[in-house]
């Protein structure tokens, strides 16, 4: 039997102003998130950190073939809007999404509705932020386990596909900190759903930490996958919820020189 089309699909968010999905502002505050966001100091330093760490990830990829949604707000300032455009010109695939204010899941939901229409076979959708990093494997290892995932699961079911090891790298003025963690439950970076289109599940469908109470998941602790910026712009606050510290400095600097197309020197001095 032909294998079913799986098309993997990727969404980061940019400085979208929506109506929920923050911590630290109110519900329904579309003014404030976007006065916040259209800040230009916080706007170049969400750059700084996207150009530095997410972009050249996902341009690293040892495997092509996968497609990248950049969802903004209409009311993004268009300097930043065209700097953005141009970021995504670089990596095929990739496309800006702009929508109006509306809840981070109705924002979601529309950016893979407009992509999808009504396209048949399975979508593998996974989620960075903007200030995150993947390791140059996630795209191969995702393929594989999603086509593994697809033969195994009961049809037509989701399934979620997620790492809980990698790096956190703590930003500040006082000096940057860089350490290794095995979370518990996987973290959003990089966590993926594979779902059939139809059925017109992704990986937004619910809060990340919740998945594997919903979805029969899929978590590989043994791969250092991703690496997580902590920093004054973070909206939720960083904590490990598994354990952090088993690397000495110098195998950290190994791995992160052999997985990602940055060094563990030049992380440190962001």
């Amino acid at each position: 039997m032909a294998q079913a089309r799986n098309r993997i699909v990727g969404l980061v968010r940019f400085s979208y102003a929506g109506l929920s999905g923050f911590t630290k502002m109110p519900e329904g505050d579309a003014a404030t998130a976007a006065a916040l966001l259209a800040d230009p100091a916080r706007l170049e330093r969400r750059f700084r950190l996207f150009e530095a760490l997410c972009l050249p990830s996902l341009l690293a990829q040892d495997e092509a073939g996968f497609e990248t949604i950049f969802l903004t707000g209409t009311g993004l300032p268009a300097a930043a809007r065209a700097r953005l455009e141009a970021a995504a010109a670089r990596l095929d695939g990739a496309r800006v999404m702009a929508l109006p204010p509306m809840s981070h899941y109705q924002a979601t939901q529309a950016a893979f509705a407009q992509l999808l229409g009504e396209a048949e076979g399975y979508l593998t959708s996974f989620r960075l932020d903007d200030d995150d990093a993947l390791d140059r494997g996630h795209i191969a290892r995702l393929k594989r386990r999603a086509a593994a995932m697809i033969a195994l699961q009961e049809p037509g079911r989701p399934v979620v596909v997620g790492s809980n090891r990698g790096f956190f790298l703590e930003i500040s003025a006082q000096g940057n900190r860089l350490y290794d963690v095995v979370e518990r439950t996987p973290l959003g970076i990089g966590l993926a759903m594979v779902a059939p289109v139809r059925s017109r599940e992704n990986i937004f469908r619910r809060n990340h930490r919740l998945l594997p109470q919903f979805y029969t998941t899929f978590t590989e602790a043994e791969t250092p996958a991703f690496i997580r910026s902590v920093h004054r712009d973070n909206d939720s606050a960083a904590h490990v919820t598994g354990v952090q510290g088993q690397m000495s400095q110098a195998e950290i600097a190994a791995e992160i020189g052999q997985r990602f197309p940055f060094s563990a020197e030049a992380l440190l001095a962001l």
